[in-house]
């Protein structure tokens, strides 16, 4: 008996131990679930889909075909929009639209961007301001990245005309969402303040006060009230994030982070036009992934064999695709 009463003490009373505080980790794991699905034909998933949800990844490594060879990115390190259509164990197959052709790569799901699904007041860095009207917010359909965990909350960093960073409630992000307009940014019929990119706004008028954000691209805000030589209080507000607070003419920049941008991004030299749906194969003998669209100046050079080694530009450099044909004006086709 003493045993029995021993176990259900244990399992009542073990609400009252001290929580433990887990450890921010710098890249949260999201590795989505296995589940039993059809297999996935990947010309037809690249058809557009006006109702379908859409992805933005940050460039990163990607394969052309499952456990095929890496291809670092070596183009633009801005966010590009994708279409999820498959997904094995951490990675994701995403769907790529471009005005000149379409294709499927394979992606680490921790470059996905995060998408707001409402609007949401990002907790600032440092401690709240009581009673105090200065605030950020993030508008739904806003992308951020996902930094840290902690508890049932991600700490994320918006970057735009400003850059916002902070802590959000799990249940805000997802990792699709609807295109919006995020606009530019929208006028008040205040007087303009011109600030540098770095300009931090504080939750008060002290330079201790917890930040909530800076501004990154832009230059002007709104000015509500000058309160001294130094402080200004101060509103902003465009598709994607609203805040109010307090900036400093004497306070120093804060850090900016911006999208990693490479050196001069290569292009190709094109050396040959094709057809309009042109099939682009992960490899001689792989499986078509994409279709060029239009007629389309590309470079081609003969592998042997009919196949064919077909390269065009795309966010993340030139890509090398395996064409099919005899010749060069008897490319194979598989688009519409």
């Amino acid at each position: 008996m003493r045993a029995i009463a021993i176990g259900i003490c244990l399992a009542a009373c073990g609400g009252a131990a001290l929580p433990v505080k887990p450890t921010p980790t710098s890249k949260p794991s999201r590795t989505a679930p296995e589940t039993d699905r059809p297999p996935v034909d990947p010309i037809a998933a690249l058809a557009p889909d006006d109702a379908a949800e859409l992805s933005w990844v940050v460039p990163g490594p990607i394969q052309l075909e499952l456990g095929g060879t890496a291809i670092a990115a070596g183009g633009s390190g801005r966010p590009i929009e994708v279409a999820p259509i498959d997904q094995q164990g951490n990675l994701e197959r995403v769907a790529v639209r471009l005005e000149h052709a379409r294709f499927s790569v394979w992606i680490d799901r921790n470059h996905l961007l995060s998408v707001l699904t409402r609007d949401q007041r990002i907790a600032p860095l440092g401690p709240p301001s009581v009673g105090s009207e200065a605030q950020v917010v993030l508008r739904a359909g806003a992308m951020v990245r996902r930094l840290a965990h902690r508890d049932r909350s991600t700490q994320v960093r918006y970057l735009g005309a400003l850059q916002v960073q902070g802590w959000v409630p799990d249940a805000v992000l997802a990792d699709r969402g609807r295109p919006h307009d995020a606009t530019g940014r929208i006028p008040t019929g205040r007087k303009n303040l011109m600030v540098i990119p770095g300009a931090i706004i504080r939750s008060e008028p002290r330079w201790v006060a917890s930040e909530l954000a800076i501004m990154a691209s832009g230059y002007f805000l709104d000015t509500i009230r000058e309160l001294d030589d130094a402080w200004t209080e101060v509103s902003y507000e465009d598709g994607d994030v609203a805040v109010r607070g307090y900036v400093s003419r004497r306070d120093p920049p804060g850090r900016v982070h911006h999208w990693h941008e490479t050196d001069g991004t290569p292009t190709i030299t094109p050396n040959t036009t094709v057809a309009s749906g042109t099939c682009l194969h992960a490899r001689a003998g792989g499986e078509p992934i994409g279709y060029t669209v239009g007629a389309r100046p590309v470079d081609l050079d003969d592998s042997g064999t009919g196949w064919w080694t077909l390269t065009i530009d795309t966010p993340w450099g030139p890509l090398g695709f395996a064409a099919r044909g005899p010749s060069k004006a008897e490319l194979a086709t598989c688009g519409p």
